[in-house]
């Protein structure tokens, strides 16, 4: 009996130090960011976030334990070999999770869940987004990782099971006792709520916490939950949330129009990654983008766009439907879901217009193709219309090949049309046909090159159809899908990562040079065009008229279980995780009902369709 204490003991060490390991592993890995803060800061995330390590430590013992035990009763030989195979299997795969995590958390600000999972049936495309070096570096980190501790294992734990005995079946009883005892570190408390990864949340900053979480317990944790989409957003009744909610879209009052021509010709573009940071005219770095620096004076600037989710297959929906992101889902992977949606596309189609949609990717890419037909585009252009010389971009082809291809496809096409056109140049690995421009090895100098790169192609879009004979019948709105961490690496729940351009130009415009400071989201950008072309857009309740004479001025934002909600007067991001607010610039308790509301309602009405 005294081997298999001594081999469960063993156990609870390795798996806890290996755990432990892990948090040292994403600190290092993250080390731009881990050096912002205090060592005393990040030695409290490790204390705090030892609760989750125990209780991930308490899972496998209570796996390990139960083996043991069985080696009591059935003989000790063949449950040797299982231990010691199912603990070497989970070695491996937690390096991976492990190393993928750190890398996840670098591109998009949050630990790793289930939502890469909705990217599998297009692994292509999944993989373009890192470089072949970086893939390189990832392997050696996951092989290294796992290779150190399949050492350790076999030279602190292998030795003590290979040496079980055979004993008296009643020691089967106190082994059993034992590892039901695990129950304690496994929900983290004696009290009725079990442990969570907010359990561990500490710091006023969420960096620190996401230190401490357990990438591996949270990982497993959102694979729970992968089917269970009901987090708790029920901050007030629904009837007073229902109430907020519409006070925020009543009485917006009369559009300004401010085209020459009722319906004119439209085209949206869809700018990958185009964060306000690099926008000069609102406040961004200068030199990344002279050519929209210069057209953001030709035209009606929207100076206080936010994004309304943080990835594109989320930004997609928000412009097309008006739909906001969802903390923790993505509407666009469930079409039962998305049919029920209603689409800027079938609005126009309604009236006449031709719908045609491109983008130089993989159209299959998180499940888009699915929602841009239900959408109604007439035409859909992507990778495969063009020939392989073209498609040399990691996604697919680069954006002065589509730009052009948008710029042919106008000149013969029947009017009125309405095309949109998604570029994907900017997107990570940032690797742009174009000599360097912004110098530099660096995450930050590659993804503005990258822009630079994409503002030439749009340049050169757009000076070219100013002096064409259909310009003056042509409406051009531009948006960002999201924001980006760069420049600057801005967390997840910093609002100027969510701060984009929107920008209306085009030969049908009665006025240019004209900037409007109304706070919005991508989501408004269907009812101001809407109203512009004299059409209903009451279908889109998400949705206000950035240019009506009474609209609120307010911007609602959601990142991994949180959200932002800003006006005028206020600022406030909330993390639900920790349930509570992380940034809070506002001396009003309206503003703070105000943006629960919205989550509130939205969520409601996401679960119902």
């Amino acid at each position: 009996m005294r081997e298999r204490l001594t081999a469960f003991l063993r156990l609870f060490i390795f798996w806890f130090s290996y755990f432990i390991s892990a948090r040292i592993f994403f600190a290092v890995y993250e080390v731009s960011l881990t050096r912002k803060y205090a060592f005393s800061e990040i030695l409290l995330a490790f204390l705090h976030g030892s609760r989750l390590d125990l209780s991930a430590t308490g899972y496998f013992l209570m796996l390990n334990g139960l083996l043991l035990t069985l080696s009591i009763i059935s003989g000790a030989n063949v449950f040797r070999k299982i231990i010691l195979g199912i603990n070497r299997f989970f070695i491996v795969l937690f390096a991976l999770v492990i190393v993928g995590d750190a890398e996840i958390y670098r591109n998009w600000g949050s630990h790793l869940d289930s939502t890469p999972l909705m990217y599998l049936n297009t692994p292509k495309e999944m993989l373009a987004s890192t470089s072949a070096g970086r893939w390189i570096l990832l392997f050696t980190l996951i092989f290294s990782f796992a290779g150190l501790w399949l050492y350790l294992f076999k030279k602190f734990v292998s030795p003590k099971v290979n040496f079980l005995n055979a004993v008296r079946y009643t020691y089967a009883l106190p082994m059993l006792l034992l590892t039901g005892a695990m129950i304690l570190p496994v929900r983290g408390s004696l009290g009725i709520a079990p442990i969570n990864t907010g359990s561990v949340y500490f710091s006023k900053d969420l960096y620190p916490n996401h230190v401490a979480v357990n990438s591996v317990w949270n990982f497993l944790y959102s694979l729970k939950k992968l089917r269970k989409m009901d987090p708790p957003y029920r901050f007030i009744p629904n009837e007073k949330a229902d109430s907020l909610f519409h006070n925020l879209y009543a009485h917006q009052g009369s559009t300004k129009h401010l085209l020459k021509t009722e319906h004119p010709n439209v085209v949206l573009i869809l700018l990958e990654s185009f964060t306000a940071k690099m926008i000069e005219p609102i406040g961004g770095v200068p030199g990344i983008t002279p050519n929209l620096n210069r057209w953001c004076h030709n035209g009606i600037l929207f100076d206080h766009i936010y994004a309304s989710g943080d990835r594109s297959a989320k930004g997609i929906v928000a412009v097309v439907s008006g739909f906001p992101a969802q903390p923790t889902a993505s509407i666009i992977k469930l079409p039962q879901k998305t049919q029920q949606l209603p689409f800027i596309s079938r609005e126009m189609k309604n009236v006449g217009y031709n719908c045609s949609y491109y983008y130089g990717g993989n159209v299959d890419f998180a499940n888009m193709r699915s929602y841009i037909t239900l959408a109604g585009f007439d035409t859909i252009v992507s990778k495969k219309d063009f020939p392989e010389k073209d498609c040399n971009s990691k996604w697919g082809v680069h954006d002065h090949v589509m730009f052009k291809r948008l710029y042919d496809d106008i000149s013969k096409s029947k009017e009125p049309f309405f095309k949109m056109l998604f570029t994907l140049s900017s997107h990570e690995p940032f690797d742009v046909p174009m000599k360097t421009v912004i110098k530099g090895d660096d995450e930050a100098s590659k993804f503005m090159n990258s822009a630079y790169y994409t503002d030439k192609c749009l340049g050169a879009f757009l000076d070219s159809a100013q002096n064409s004979s259909w310009w003056d019948n042509m409406l051009i709105v531009m948006v960002a899908d999201h924001g980006h961490p760069q420049p600057g690496n801005s967390l997840p729940t910093d609002p100027l990562k969510y701060h984009i351009p929107l920008l209306f130009t085009g030969g049908a415009l009665a006025v240019t040079d004209t900037v409007v400071h109304t706070f919005g989201s991508q989501t408004d950008i269907v009812a101001t065009l809407l109203h512009q072309l004299s059409l209903n857009a009451n279908q889109f309740r998400y949705s206000k008229d950035l240019l009506a004479d009474s609209t609120k001025s307010f911007s609602f934002f959601a990142f991994n279980n949180g959200f932002g909600f800003l006006s005028d007067s206020a600022t406030r991001v909330f993390d639900n995780t920790a349930k509570e607010y992380v940034t809070l610039k506002d001396s009003t308790k309206e503003n703070d009902a105000f943006g629960k509301a919205y989550l509130q309602v939205m969520w409601n009405d996401f679960l119902n369709k």
